[in-house]
């Protein structure tokens, strides 16, 4: 996938979210998925995943033990423009925009992957952690996979090279996914693909488990012993960027093109562009850092304000 301003088009192109729904091909028959559910099934996204907690992909936050109710940002907006309508029309007119979520009109709605594989497939898994997810509720499929009303995680699956390398601040961090009440594994290796090892390291009604602390000592004593490797951003890596009007987050390289990376975070239609000099491997983390987002490149693939 290139990034560069010479090739964006082509990106835009293979990226759009039109054509044919994707879910055939992961084993989904449409014509048996009604569009509510009352009990959940299970469907797969990526979180962000920071001190604070976790969030989708736009920012918005998550609440352990507690269902994720999906809200249009929009709906603000409508109520504001119903209470400055002058005359009975102009307010039924926008009361009339008013609408459940999700709805096929809007981008309204909590995001999933059909499964594993897709989220694979659309470039979304390497976001975060990840994992299974409940949905049910109002339910719209579309070329991203489900759009849903209510969603609750299933497992988390946490890169290793994502846990910090102290284990105080390991389990400070780790404190936000334990919450949540639901198991928690480690992806050793740093690609992510289907069937691969996951290291339980909490299960629910068990508590912390002795083979994913005993995963996580070793990777320290092999660091103590100077078992060091030389670090070379590639495409695919994960990169911690702080800063910004959003506070940072986590990126994907894209792309690098001679002495510059491009790379997404938020909406895999905004691109940055940074020195890969400027990225710098952090031993003790075991990532890929750097502070400040870069010059910026939106692409023309639609809007996402609203995903969830």
């Amino acid at each position: 996938m290139r990034l560069s301003p010479s090739s964006s088009a082509n990106l835009a192109r293979r990226s759009s979210h039109g054509g044919a729904l994707p879910h055939a091909k992961y084993g989904v028959d449409l014509a048996k998925v009604p569009d509510t559910y009352i009990e959940p099934f299970t469907a797969y996204r990526a979180w962000n995943w920071s001190a604070e907690g976790i969030t989708s992909l736009n920012g918005v936050l998550w609440t352990p033990r507690q269902a994720f109710e999906a809200n249009c940002h929009y709906a603000a907006d409508l109520c504001s423009m119903r209470a400055a309508a002058i005359g009975s029309v102009a307010a039924e007119f926008w009361e009339s925009k008013s609408h459940q979520v999700p709805e096929p009109g809007c981008t309204c709605g909590m995001y999933a992957g059909i499964n594993m594989q897709h989220m694979i497939d659309i470039g979304y898994i390497q976001r975060g952690i990840h994992g299974e997810v409940s949905i049910w509720g109002r339910l719209y499929r579309h070329a991203l996979g489900w759009r849903a009303q209510y969603a609750y995680p299933k497992f988390f699956v946490v890169p290793a090279n994502m846990v910090p390398f102290r284990f105080d601040e390991a389990q400070e961090r780790l404190k936000a996914l334990v919450e949540f009440d639901v198991d928690i594994y480690l992806q050793p290796e740093r690609e992510v693909r289907v069937g691969q090892e996951k290291i339980p390291l909490w299960i629910k009604d068990y508590g912390y488990s002795q083979q994913g602390i005993s995963f996580l000592i070793e990777k320290r004593q092999k660091w103590y012993s100077g078992e060091k490797v030389v670090h070379t951003l590639a495409v695919g890596d994960r990169v911690a960027v702080f800063g910004g009007a959003n506070g940072g987050g986590i990126g994907v390289v894209r792309e690098i093109n001679g002495d510059e990376m491009y790379y997404t975070m938020f909406s895999l239609n905004v691109v940055f562009r940074k020195k890969v000099k400027d990225v710098e491997w952090n031993e003790r983390n075991w990532r890929w850092e750097t502070t400040g987002l870069g010059m910026m490149r939106k692409l023309a693939l639609g809007g996402d304000r609203c995903r969830s």
